[in-house]
């Protein structure tokens, strides 16, 4: 164990038997919400011990005498002082556990933790509330030391003179306020000069690409939750229904099984809408002859979920509704079994594009063109224009960097999501705008695949019994 995790599981054992005072945080403790945070965890089933963990991994990975520079996510506005709803940065969140504005944290090659707390400002915490204290910093969250913000330019420019490396997220080095004072620093002018700038963001998706146990739990209960929420929009489904009515009972439901946000604004589209992939206006209102396509997820103590359905809102598939469902269902539970470590997100979408051919083909989408013509002429994109999954975990598209063509690894977690969008076209008949999309949350294990959203029906005939159920 580092000298930091020791130190940080030796803060907490000092704080459980009431060596210490109470300490204000700026977001939730064991001592404010004890039915929340058991004694030891910052989040909802993360230690202190955990999040020092991290840290200790990606100092492995910087260089001799290197310095990550990590910024929370600036507080935007939507108008005046209206702020919208805040979200930390998902890798600052990951390697500290704070979840609220304003902190700078740097983390060393030889594993020592300092933050930057914002400076004490008792007209904004009448406003705003209780702000991150300089002894949350060092007892709570386990930082060796920690100063005010504004002593941040001479801290982090000496830091920064004495580094070999420094390793920050380029990409967002300039979009907010305390990104730009770092990126100014004179400092980070000079390093950036030397050459010594390296990539954060790879180096930390490498540790969030694969979860622990405990993120495991999280993830379950997030895709539940998510699965639980879809499930009621099945039974509330009725001809005249309309899309904004489902996606509010969807968020409400998620929200009320624990929830803080949605993972991403929900696509629930009726009828032809369905074949937009990312149709977001969810204000029309549907038919009973026509299906919905619900694509939804929730954010859940940081870790997010994302499913998809597709129902009949009269409750029955008609013959054509259930030829194109059936196509995407079957290539579904193919590619759910092809889920294993060793394989990769490329074999598998490789996969979904040869069965989705063949299923168009089936379909007699396209008259008399084969799976091959399909494949090779690109022509299967019209009705397939997405990638069968992505990662998944802090982010709906976790761990962006990582390589669609590396081997899955047991505690990775990625979508499957096959689907088949038919052009509202004359040309195709009773199939037109017909638009079917299957989407599970699927962590791989040692001996193949869990679906972590399997509680929400699949099957034709749970569907229809499923609709309408609850009127």
């Amino acid at each position: 164990m580092s000298g930091s995790a020791l130190r940080a599981v030796q803060r907490q054992a000092r704080r459980v038997v009431g060596h210490s005072s109470k300490i204000v945080a700026g977001q939730p403790t064991p001592e404010t919400h004890p039915e929340l945070l058991q004694p030891g965890e910052i989040q909802p089933g993360i230690t202190s011990f955990e999040f020092s963990q991290r840290r200790h991994h990606l100092a492995h990975q910087l260089p001799e005498g290197g310095v990550a520079v990590l910024q929370s996510a600036p507080q935007i506005f939507m108008a005046g002082v209206i702020p919208y709803p805040y979200r930390q940065d998902a890798d600052f969140q990951y390697l500290t556990g704070i979840i609220q504005p304003g902190p700078i944290a740097t983390i060393q090659a030889n594993g020592k933790f300092s933050l930057f707390y914002p400076d004490r400002d008792a007209w904004r915490e009448t406003w705003d509330g209780a702000r991150l204290s300089q002894d949350a910093t060092l007892e709570y969250f386990g930082a060796d030391e920690a100063f005010p913000l504004s002593e941040m330019p001479q801290k982090l420019s000496t830091m920064l003179a004495n580094a070999s490396a420094v390793a920050l997220d380029i990409q967002r080095s300039d979009v907010a306020p305390l990104a730009s004072a770092v990126s100014q620093l004179p400092a980070m002018k000079t390093a950036e000069g030397q050459g010594k700038l390296q990539s954060l963001r790879h180096m930390v998706d490498r540790l969030r690409w694969v979860k622990s146990p405990t993120e495991l739990d999280l993830m379950r209960r997030s895709a539940g939750a998510a699965a639980a929420a879809m499930t009621e929009c099945m039974k509330i489904s009725k001809s005249g229904i309309k899309e904004h009515d489902l996606a509010a009972l969807f968020e409400y439901r998620c929200r009320t099984a624990g929830a803080q946000r949605m993972a991403y604004p929900p696509v629930v589209a009726g009828g032809a809408n369905a074949c937009t992939i990312h149709y977001s206006r969810n204000d029309r209102q549907v038919r009973g002859d026509e299906m919905i396509l619900l694509d939804g997820g929730c954010e859940l103590y940081g870790y997010c979920s994302d499913v998809t359905r597709t129902w009949p809102v009269g409750g029955t598939f008609t013959g054509a509704q259930a030829a194109v469902y059936n196509a995407v269902l079957n290539t579904h539970h193919k590619l759910l079994e092809e889920v294993q470590p060793g394989a990769t997100l490329r074999q598998l979408h490789h996969k979904s594009i040869r069965l989705l051919s063949e299923n168009l083909a089936d379909l007699g989408v396209l008259n008399g063109t084969t799976a091959d013509f399909l494949m090779n002429s690109q022509s299967y994109r019209t009705f397939y224009p997405h990638s069968v999954g992505h990662w998944l975990g802090m982010d709906t598209h976790d761990a962006a960097t990582m390589s669609h063509n590396r081997p899955l690894e047991v505690g990775v977690v990625l979508t499957i999501e096959p689907g088949l969008y038919i052009p509202d076209r004359e040309e195709f008949g009773a199939l037109a705008g017909i638009g079917v999309r299957l989407e599970d949350d699927v962590a791989v294990t040692i001996d193949g695949a869990e679906v972590l959203s399997a509680a929400v029906p699949l099957e034709p005939k749970e569907i229809e019994a499923l609709v309408g159920s609850r009127l």
